[in-house]
């Protein structure tokens, strides 16, 4: 069977592999690549800009595009039944998401580790080579839109690991009552 992907989300297509080509010379069997869809394609072609950018201002363009991922999953709605039921939240997002977490109540400070060890955003192909961590802060955006609406007052959030930036698996730190201004 064939499956494919759109937007993050696995589908079965139903039909078998296409045949793979044979190369000429070695008589083996390659898989021809697939294409990369126009939306990445033209996130490939920004974000090397915003790496080379100040790291501020790409955090605060990347940040705000975390609004539409989060209103393409429909987030708002989901999140909703969670307001001001954090640890509801958190057993929520440890058995649906398989996110390991650690709650300190007492400093207002969440660590999660996505306790997955392949990439897992939408937006750009999973074995793409190129440093693109500067996207993690989109991911950023996304976890204090999260964590904001079940809270119910602004936090702030950091990637502190990731596999784009070469670690083992994706990490965040959510700061319930966060020391910036």
């Amino acid at each position: 069977m064939r499956t494919g992907c759109l937007a993050g989300l696995c589908a079965c297509l139903g039909a078998p592999m296409a045949p793979a080509s044979e190369t000429a010379d070695a008589g083996t069997q390659t898989e021809e690549p697939k294409p990369v869809p126009m939306p990445q394609k033209w996130i490939l072609a920004m974000l090397p800009a915003l790496n080379e950018m100040d790291r501020e201002q790409a955090k605060r363009i990347l940040k705000g595009g975390a609004k539409a991922h989060f209103e393409h999953l429909n987030m708002p709605a989901k999140v909703e039944s969670y307001r001001g039921k954090m640890d509801g939240f958190l057993d929520f997002l440890r058995r649906e998401w398989d996110w390991v977490i650690t709650y300190d109540r007492d400093r207002g400070v969440i660590e999660i580790d996505e306790n997955k060890s392949a990439y897992v955003c939408p937006l750009i192909p999973k074995d793409h080579p190129a440093d693109l961590g500067v996207l993690c802060y989109c991911s950023e955006g996304f976890a204090e839109k999260m964590f904001s609406a079940v809270t119910g007052s602004p936090v702030r959030a950091e990637v502190v690991a990731s596999i784009r930036r070469g670690q083992k698996s994706c990490k965040y730190r959510i700061e319930l009552k966060p020391s910036r201004p």
